[in-house]
């Protein structure tokens, strides 16, 4: 009996890949025959260009010549050359024939759930997919709820599968032959935010709340580097480098870190920062249960349901009180007990942290409102991509599309980039300020 499984492979620099590869470790040395279909040219016995209709009509072919598949299922593999929702339909159509010919395990990593909620035809076409598939998993019940309610599939059909249930370790060290390798002090609280340098990963989220505090005996650590070249990746990047420029307790360390060195990291760091703005699960999460690294995540995707003892945080303030506390000075910080619903703003929140952390009972003055909580309003802009169902709405559509975007995208872009520009300005003019007056303080008799 041989199982062919359908998922990007190494070397490409995925998640999903690095998972994939586990698994796929696991199983084969459990004895079974397995062998691997890759989207790209990778170490996979077979390559086939996926996500678009030609693609999946070659898979069929593939299909039947195994006993059983898996497809580790995110939208870019299968939806990403696609253009209209006629050739996502088409493509739902053949993966039902794939199903039902051979059976088929459907790993849900990621699902887009808004064209089924806004298409019935394509929420019936998902739900015959999934009705006809072998077997769905999913890896937290907040996917598992979602994915029932978007789609109409039977929450009891879908199974929930340990995210971390093929992983193992690649090195182990102590924390100390960690430190040694990475060439980090002993003496010091490492904070680590790892994995690729994203806007949805929230890195910067860390560093800000990390600038706005003063704890000289810790540092934060960002490790990673973009997956693919891209200008609002390399933007993204550029703008955690001037985060990191800051201050000589943030350091970004840019580069692709292979599995053992990615494992070295979570062994060397006493705590691991994972503030994401969007998630459907975590492999860093699993890792770092590994070695029993204590985490910070936001309460995200189906985070909360990665198992017992990961500190969640709902916004940028219980960040700034968890991270205060990982670098031993939250009784400076002890906002999460006095807000009361009373500081609704990022600047009453410093000013807290700013009167808690004097030696004197002078008066602050008031701070100016409302600048920091206006720029956190403000999400990032993306070009938008309309999808029918309609064919010729869909070419009118793309006909505008290729008519205007040259002109729209700088302007995103630009925006972007203005935002994230002034926000990091005003962080760094707040911890100037604060290194000011601590220094007035000291100076005073």
């Amino acid at each position: 009996m041989t199982t062919l499984m359908i998922t990007p492979y190494a070397p490409y620099r995925d998640g999903i890949a690095a998972y994939a590869i586990q698994e796929v470790r696991r199983r084969r040395a459990s004895g079974e025959d397995l062998e691997v279909l890759s989207p790209l040219p990778s170490a996979a016995h077979l390559h086939l260009r996926l996500g678009g209709v030609a693609g999946m009509i070659k898979l069929t072919s593939i299909a039947r010549k195994y006993d059983r598949l898996v497809i580790q299922f995110f939208p870019e593999m299968i939806f990403g050359r696609t253009k209209t929702g006629a050739e996502r339909l088409a493509i739902w159509t053949s993966l039902l024939g794939i199903v039902k010919m051979v059976p088929t395990e459907l790993r849900i990593h990621e699902v887009q759930y808004q064209p089924m909620r806004d298409h019935q035809s394509e929420q019936t076409a998902a739900r015959r997919v999934l009705e006809a598939a072998a077997e769905v998993t999913v890896h937290t019940e907040q996917e598992r709820a979602e994915l029932s309610e978007a789609s109409g599939f039977s929450k009891d059909r879908i199974e929930l599968l340990d995210h971390g249930s093929s992983f193992a370790a690649h090195v182990t060290l102590s924390k100390e032959e960690a430190r040694n390798r990475l060439g980090l002090p002993s003496d010091e609280i490492v904070l680590l935010c790892i994995g690729f340098l994203q806007a949805h990963k929230g890195f910067d989220r860390a560093m800000q709340a990390f600038l706005r505090l003063d704890a000289p005996n810790a540092s934060l650590h960002v490790v990673g580097d973009v997956r693919v070249y891209h200008p609002d990746l390399e933007a993204h990047a550029r703008t955690l480098a001037s985060l990191a420029d800051t201050s000589e307790r943030v350091h970004l360390h840019r580069r692709f870190v292979g599995d053992a060195e990615f494992d070295t990291w979570l062994q060397a760091a006493d705590t691991v920062v994972l503030p994401y703005r969007e998630i459907w699960s975590s492999g860093v999460v699993e890792r770092a249960k590994l070695f029993d690294t204590p985490i910070i995540a936001a309460a995200v995707g189906g985070l909360g349901d990665q198992g017992e003892g990961i500190t969640l945080v709902a916004d940028d303030g219980e960040l700034l009180v968890a991270i205060a506390e990982a670098c031993g000075v939250g009784d400076r910080v002890e906002i999460a007990s006095s807000w009361d619903g009373t500081l609704s703003s990022q600047q009453a929140i410093q000013a807290e942290i700013r009167r808690r952390a004097r030696t004197d009972d002078r008066p602050i003055e008031a701070e100016p409102s409302g600048t920091q909580d206006k720029l956190s309003e403000l999400e990032v802009l993306d070009m938008p991509h309309p999808i029918s169902l309609k064919p010729w709405i869909n070419q009118t559509k793309s006909l505008i599309g290729r008519a205007t975007n040259w002109q729209i995208h700088p302007l995103v872009v630009n925006a972007n980039e203005t935002t994230t520009a002034l926000r990091d300005a005003i962080t760094l003019l707040e911890q100037r300020v604060a290194e000011l007056e601590a220094k007035l303080d000291e100076d005073e008799p």
